[in-house]
């Protein structure tokens, strides 16, 4: 590493100083994201504009999939439409043959936090956006883990 690069990110780092190795990484993927959605060479008002938006994007749920949960398990992604993606928590351990399979979440209105999918953390999700009355009828009708018979796709993915 060059000099130039080494003097830089002990910069950077002092800013950590103090942290949570896992507020650290939180705070850097929100970063990485950041910069996905940003044009270079990178100009302070443009990324003022995409922080202040919630860096919510048309339709699209941010493109960084998750692999491990805040537990420490692993994830697998399940499936998606165009607002929301869903991940299944892989366990290990003893807790591998409880027969409960455990899903989270991320939306497109909350596209960096992965949430424990939920009836609750479904409905307050997407409070006030354009899915709200779809996804309540839908909970009202199906549990929030329902599959499809044939396809063994969960049904919270075919709302549009």
């Amino acid at each position: 590493m060059k000099q130039e690069q080494q003097q830089l990110l002990y910069k950077v780092m002092r800013n950590f100083e103090g942290m949570q190795k896992i507020e650290v990484f939180d705070l850097l993927h929100r970063m990485e994201v950041l910069l996905y959605y940003a044009k270079s060479p990178l100009q302070s008002d443009h990324l003022k504009r995409i922080i202040s938006s919630d860096m919510d994007r048309e339709s699209a749920v941010d493109p960084f999939g998750f692999t491990i949960l805040p537990n420490g398990n692993f994830c697998e992604f399940e499936g998606s439409n165009d607002w929301i993606h869903i991940y299944k928590e892989v366990k290990r351990g003893l807790s591998r043959w409880n027969p409960i399979i455990t899903y989270y979440f991320k939306t497109k209105y909350a596209p960096l936090e992965l949430l424990k999918l939920s009836k609750k953390n479904l409905l307050e999700n997407v409070h006030n956006t354009a899915h709200q009355e779809e996804v309540a009828l839908f909970l009202s009708v199906y549990q929030i883990s329902k599959k499809d018979r044939d396809t063994g796709k969960l049904l919270v993915l075919t709302l549009e």
